[in-house]
């Protein structure tokens, strides 16, 4: 110990049983929030948890897509771009194009368990919901709150009408992975800014959370960070910049999410780069069809209803109308009289800009005739639903900082009263309908969905009977070519290991052109042994003998070695690398100033 240290030790001779106090009493507000938030999590988890539901169309399809990757994992000995079934074809690039990181990971767990791919989904998808939950929890008692109110802004989130739409009705499992990372992403940003030091948890965690919404789901991640940086644009305006961030310690958390971000290059690279070449590119579009979910009564509806025009069952768009009434009422209430800070005002009147800007994408369609590529590819407006969720959320922790702050100052109004209990009545509310919402309304499509989810997983070179679009990730690259008929080179997928196929094939005699099932274009696989002269109409490879005659031909199909593959991947280990050196550094770090204290 310094002679600085143990003078101020003499000094203070009480502070280390003062902080065993106020440890001591901060363990029953502990027990209280981890009690709180396991019952709502819980809650939200239950279906997934206590039931074999397939719920819908894309749940079954996500987790047999985590199988696949897990599979592909194991085989190739490093994260693959291809999934090879039948109906879908051989190294059709799903991985370089959607989700990469989290397939793969949620796979790798599937395998250390045992190969259980249901297992690592569910509990993957549970650890979400804990985030969401856990992280806007810490955001909001970083800012101030206290008690029970602090576990309404969680509330908000985890109880959305499309919060749970997109796990169980659409199962849009990417999606709402992304966006669960949202709040504890703040969350630990938040803390290591303000932190007088680094501890190796927080950094680990902003570490985890960045790397899930930069790996999972491309359109979260284009509008997530754009409605972010509104968000923080709208904030340092209204606040004037009279908020001061340590500039050095901004940086450094910016680095730590870029290095973060960074750990997904290996499919992000060749994405940025060869999207444009795929099917689904020219086939995205703003969803003016699906006009009718984006209407205020059914926004704004309270009590929650699907469009009858809709074909989806399940899919509901609602706003947290309750939680909004709420913070209205409590903001025009509070946030003009004297405990109120002008900071929470300004706070308010940013919050409501930035939703008001994201319910106008929402519900005005002739918008979209004029948002620019990458942004139309977004499919469906009321996707921006989950951002209007976020919003309400910061209205409710900006209403509840400001009734606390009255309650502090002594102000014994009626109102303060009555506007707990309606925030009590707001969270018992949106309870009650998630609870319906979870367990009334059917999630399955008849004929399509599974009654157990396990009948999904019987073969991972067959597609399941819930997966209902092909040629997504198909090239549209290569010249079209005309195939004679008959001439057809079909590679069974069982026979494509990891990411590489090597075989004698027999490939119909002379040059002509021939008809293959391989969905991916040649930016990503490389065929040895035939030579590649253009795709068909649906994105298949079309190739030729390389010279004239007939019998077996040796055939090598794998992973194309360009430029761009081998750069995303070794800026994916990199970044690897200097997260594991930024953790160890914090973890050394700190252990010697509590060694020193």
């Amino acid at each position: 110990m310094s002679s600085t240290s143990s003078a101020s030790a003499s000094l203070h001779p009480g502070d280390r049983s003062l902080d065993v106090a106020r440890s001591r009493a901060r363990l029953p507000v502990v027990l209280v929030d981890a009690l709180l938030a396991s019952a709502a999590v819980l809650m939200v988890a239950a279906p997934m948890l206590f039931t074999d539901s397939g719920f819908g169309l894309d749940f079954t399809n996500h987790l047999w897509l985590t199988w696949v990757a897990g599979r592909e994992l194991v085989a190739a000995g490093h994260p693959g771009y291809f999934v090879s079934a039948s109906g879908l074809g051989v190294f059709d690039p799903w991985f370089a194009f959607y989700g990469g990181t989290l397939y793969t990971v949620t796979g790798a767990i599937s395998e250390l368990l045992g190969g259980h791919p249901a297992l690592a989904f569910v509990g993957v998808s549970t650890i979400a919901i804990a985030g969401a939950y856990g992280g806007t929890l810490w955001l909001g008692r970083q800012l101030g709150l206290a008690r029970w109110i602090s576990h309404a802004p969680a509330l908000v989130v985890i109880t959305s009408a499309y919060y749970v739409t997109n796990l169980y009705g659409r199962g849009a499992w990417p999606e709402f992975m992304a966006t669960s990372a949202i709040p504890p992403l703040l969350a630990s940003a938040l803390h290591l800014v303000r932190a007088p030091r680094w501890r190796p948890w927080p950094v680990l965690l902003l570490a985890l959370v960045t790397v899930c919404f930069t790996g999972s789901h491309n359109i979260t991640l284009l509008w997530g960070t754009t409605i972010g940086a509104l968000a923080a644009l709208a904030g340092w305006l209204a606040l004037h910049g009279r908020t001061r961030l340590p500039a050095r310690r901004l940086i450094a958390v910016a680095g730590l999410a870029l290095a973060s971000m960074a750990v997904n290059a290996w499919f992000l690279l060749p994405d940025v780069s060869y999207g444009r070449y795929v099917q689904i590119y020219a086939g995205t579009h703003s969803g003016a069809g699906d006009g009718y979910f984006d209407l205020p009564q059914v926004l704004f509806d309270p009590l929650r209803y699907v469009p009858r025009q809709s074909t989806t069952p399940a899919l509901f768009v609602q706003v947290p109308d309750w939680f909004l009434a709420w913070a209205l009422v409590a903001g025009i209430a509070l946030l003009w009289r004297a405990p109120a800070t002008d900071a929470l005002r300004r706070a308010w009147i940013a919050i409501l800009g930035v939703m008001a800007v994201v319910l106008s994408l929402i519900g005005l369609t002739p918008l979209w005739h004029w948002i620019p590529a990458p942004f139309s590819s977004i499919e469906f407006p009321y996707r921006l639903d989950s951002y209007v969720s976020y919003a309400v959320s910061a209205l409710v922790l900006v209403g509840a900082l400001a009734l606390q702050r009255s309650l502090a100052s002594g102000d014994r109004r009626p109102t303060l009263e009555r506007l707990r209990l309606g925030l009590a009545l707001a969270c018992a509310v949106s309870i009650g309908l998630c609870l319906w919402q979870l367990w009334v309304p059917s999630t399955l499509s008849r004929g399509l969905s599974y009654d157990n989810r396990q009948e999904a997983l019987r073969s991972a070179g067959t597609r399941p009977r819930s997966w209902y679009t092909t040629e997504v990730y198909n090239d549209t690259r290569a010249p079209l070519v005309d195939v004679p008929a008959g001439r057809t080179l079909r590679i069974d997928p069982d026979d494509v290991h990891g990411d590489r196929f090597a075989a004698w094939v027999n490939a119909p005699s002379g040059t002509a052109p021939i008809q293959t099932n391989i969905a991916g274009g040649s930016y990503l696989v490389d065929v040895k042994g035939l030579t590649w002269v253009g795709r068909d109409a649906s994105g298949y490879a079309v190739v030729r003998r390389t010279t004239p005659g007939a019998g077996p031909v040796h055939v090598v199909i794998e992973t194309a070695h360009s430029g761009t593959i081998e750069l995303a991947d070794l800026v994916s280990v990199l970044a690897c690398l200097a997260i594991l050196a930024t953790v160890a550094f914090t973890a050394v770090r700190h252990g010697r100033s509590r060694a020193h204290a």
